[in-house]
Order: C-alpha cells, then structure tokens, then sequence
C-alpha cells in the first residue's frame, strides 16, 4: 500500500509538473492517467477514484497495473491536449449494467461526480442480454470513469490502488473499423504497447457487430489496468480522427430482427452498433464533418421533440451535432455515391450531421429516449391488462 506522501501525489497541480518530469518513465514513456501532470488534464484535488499508483512489483503481473504513463509513444505520438474530447461506447451484461447504475441511478451518478464525464446507459431490450454503456468528456476524465466502473462491478473501494489479488473484467469497447487499424498498430505494435504499459490484456475482434461498421475491442484487467488502457486507446483514436477524413465503407446485412426488417444496402462513415434500429451513416464532403440518417418511428417522433422542442434542443445540446426531423415521406439523399437510404411506412427521417464523435452520442441519446418512450408504453399496456384481468 502507497504511503501518504504517494497518496499526496495524486492531487498536484499542474504547477508540479515540472518536478513529475524528473520521475523515471517506464515502458513507452508516456504519462501516466492515475497521476496528474502538465500532459493531461488535471482532475480536482478531491477524494478521487483509484488514483494511487500500485509499486513496481504489482506492475509485473498481468492482472495489476504498472507504472506506465501515457503521454507519448515510443512513435513519437504527442498526448491529447487538456481540451480533448472524446465519446466511447462499451457493451456490457445487463447485469453489471444494474450495479453501475445503482438504486435511484446513486451509482452512476457517484461516478459521473468522481470522474467528471458524461455517463448513460442504454435501456435494456427484450432478447438482448447486453446494454450499451456511453461515457464521453475529457480523455482523462474518460478514462477515469472506466476504473470506477470496474470498481462498481467488483464492489472495490473507490480510493485503493489495484493489487495482484484484485478481479479482472472484461470491457467490450465498440471501435469504427476504419479506426481498428490505428489501435492494433503494425503487427499488433500498438496493442502490444498498451498491454506492456497497462497489464491488461487486448483482443479485437475480427468481425463487425451486426447492421454496424464497429468492431469489439476487449480490455481485461483490474481497475487501474482498465483505466491506464482506456486513455492509451482514447487517445489513440482521437489523433486517428485528427490525422484520417471520414472514410467509406458497408455495413453488415443481418436478417430480420425484432424491430426491423429493412436495412439500406450499404453505408459510409462509421455506423454505431443499436440493437433493433435501423440506420443509415454517410460522408460529409467536409473532411471535419459526416452527416448520418436515420429513420424513427413516426408514432415516436413526438416523444423526441418534447413540449416546445425541448427534448430535441437538449439532444442537439448534450451532442454538439446539428438534428433535423424531416417531414413525413421525405427520403435519404445518396452522398458520396452511395445509395440513398429508403424507409418503410410509419418511419421518420431523421438527418445528423456533426463530428463522428458526436453524431455517435446524437444517436445514441436518440436511441435511449426512444427506448425509455417505448418501455414506458409496454408498462402501461402491462398495467392496463392487469387492472382488466
């Protein structure tokens, strides 16, 4: 266990980093997220989570973290800047979804206060044994959240280093598979960097997630390996969107599901992963921008504007994308050659457009209303077949 004067460390302020330079830079010598320096944005002094760093021997095993810091790779990649911003995406068991939220949402809501990012889960549905957990904010607020998470599921405390005895979890991140590329690196380099540095251990998955053009990153570790790995590949993706324009590409065709029959043939840009909903994603010519369709609903669409535009205002707020609900038998404009998408009867156009990060929130917070409006009429057929039986 660190002593006080270790636990101290953890609350310097950027004015320290002069001095935190001067510490020896182990593996790839970058800086390390457990530790607040100049390369990272600083989290505030206060009680947060898993922020004392385990010693050097627990860094050896493969289940506890090292003393790594990721500010810059052996390659020469700079670290984010403080203002970085990213949005990622996991799939996780509905049971651990239930621990991570907690009575009345008190867990989720602990670890947005401790971490400073945004954190949702997605509401469950019916079949479907996973959910979709969405944490976006700064890189290192980001990357914190997921330790605290994985501390949630483990029941740990928030303020204990990882140690060799501590469980190992899984996190099932949902990475574009144009982006795939950048986190593996040349032969597996960059996994291999990030599982030198953190202890965790990375796997990709080789095929797509159904009707998407995601893929499945999974990160085994303890909480600090989890959260040491997640700021090596949130800053790995946002220099890739930095340095790479949209590119094109076709989404997996499923057969029917529950929700939907119909998928477009093929999309470009990145299609994020949303069991039962149909979508459709298209490059914007901008190299900054993309522009995404999707189609709703029509009985629904109220439920996403709210009462004078409310719910669709604070949507565009929260995603920094622009939303337009088109009017009804409006269709999908073909971009960048591929063809337009096309909906059924009863479904609504819905256009995006923004930074892919952003669009990716935009329809996953479209997708969560929808999903809470649609439980909240099961609910309420449910009670009305009750109170007549």
């Amino acid at each position: 266990m660190p002593d006080a004067d270790t636990n101290r460390k953890r609350s310097r302020s950027p004015s320290d980093s002069d001095q935190q330079k001067q510490h020896k830079r182990a593996n790839i010598g970058s800086s390390n997220p457990l530790e607040e320096s100049s390369s990272t944005p600083p989290a505030s002094s206060d009680n947060h989570a898993a922020v004392s760093k385990p010693d050097a021997e627990a860094s050896k095993s493969s289940t506890a973290t090292t003393s790594a810091e990721p500010s810059a790779s052996s390659s020469g990649t700079a670290a984010p800047p403080p203002s970085a911003m990213i949005h990622m995406r996991c799939l996780i068991v509905t049971q651990d979804a239930s621990i991570i939220i907690g009575k009345g949402g008190s867990h989720v809501n602990e670890i947005r206060e401790k971490s400073g990012a945004r954190v949702m889960v997605s509401e469950s549905i019916p079949g479907n044994p996973e959910r979709i957990l969405n944490v976006s904010g700064p890189l290192d607020a980001v990357s914190k959240a997921f330790g605290l998470i994985v501390r949630r599921i483990n029941d740990e405390p928030f303020d204990v280093p990882s140690v060799p005895g501590s469980r190992a979890v899984t996190i099932k991140f949902m990475i574009p598979n144009s982006r795939m590329g950048s986190v593996i690196g040349k032969q597996g380099s960059k996994i291999k960097e990030i599982q030198d540095a953190s202890g965790a251990r990375l796997n990709a998955s080789e095929g797509m997630l159904p009707g998407s053009t995601e893929r499945v990153l999974s990160v085994a570790g303890v909480a600090d390996a989890i959260h040491i790995a997640t700021y090596y590949i949130g800053n790995i993706l946002i220099e890739a969107q930095e340095r790479m324009p949209p590119t094109s590409g076709s989404s997996y065709r499923p057969s029917s599901n529950t929700s939907s029959t119909r998928r477009p043939p093929a999309t470009t840009g990145s299609t994020p992963y949303v069991p039962g909903f149909s979508s459709y994603s298209a490059g914007n010519p901008s190299p900054q921008l993309q522009t995404q369709q999707i189609y709703i609903p029509n009985d629904l669409v109220g439920c996403i504007i709210g009462k004078g535009g409310s719910k669709i205002n604070e949507i565009r707020h929260m995603s920094a994308s622009q939303i337009k609900i088109m009017e009804p038998g409006a269709v999908g404009v073909s971009v960048a050659g591929a063809p337009a998408p096309t909906g059924g009867e009863g479904e609504r156009l819905v256009v995006i457009t923004g930074q892919p990060a952003n669009i990716q929130m935009a329809v996953q917070l479209l997708y969560h209303r929808l999903e809470q409006e649609k439980q909240k009429q099961l609910r309420a057929q449910t009670s009305s077949s009750s109170s007549s039986t």
